[in-house]
């Protein structure tokens, strides 16, 4: 593949990495997906403009002796596309293994799972977040702020839930017309 640099210069992202005075980045060619913006040396590395989630998500990958996925890499977005999940006519998205269209807000949910981040416990004591973030295995903690153990236990339930529902909704990441 041959650096496109019209798709470098039409596809200037910025966020907290690639900031705006800086020239930003250039954006994943699944952004509309992932958001992810790519820093300007990323194609003379990977010969791609694909983020790595992408790229082992639904991009081609393996080792001489072998390949572990072959996909699409690029998948493609289409407008005003009825989604067999939802029945909604929205912009949708080609599944990484056959050609059928699901919307893009039904295929972040069954690829990434479910954003559950309002059921997720708070921490108790938001003045020491950070420090408690830069040192969490230090026993001060739980000793000297006695609801960071509670938070602790809740956060690790929480985590283990929504990581099973993940794996149990295994099934919505295959096409829900072909199976695919």
């Amino acid at each position: 593949m041959e650096r496109d640099m019209t798709y470098e210069k039409n596809n200037i992202g910025f966020d907290d990495h690639y900031r705006e005075e800086d020239g930003g980045g250039i954006k994943c060619k699944n952004y509309e997906l992932c958001q992810c913006i790519l820093p300007t040396w990323w194609f003379d590395c990977k010969d791609n403009y694909l983020c790595t989630n992408c790229h082992m998500l639904f991009g081609t990958w393996g080792t001489k002796d072998k390949q572990y996925n072959k996909g699409k890499g690029v998948l493609e977005i289409v407008d005003n596309v009825e989604c067999p999940v939802c029945l909604e006519n929205r912009r949708s998205i080609t599944q990484p293994n056959c050609q059928h269209t699901i919307c893009i807000e039904c295929f972040k949910r069954s690829y990434y799972g479910d954003d559950d981040t309002k059921n997720e416990p708070k921490f108790p004591y938001p003045d020491i977040e950070d420090e408690y973030h830069e040192d969490q295995f230090n026993e001060k903690w739980e000793i000297d702020y006695p609801l960071i153990k509670i938070y602790n236990q809740d956060h690790n339930k929480w985590n283990d839930e929504k990581d099973e529902k993940y794996h149990m909704e295994e099934y919505l990441r295959k096409c829900p017309l072909c199976r695919a």
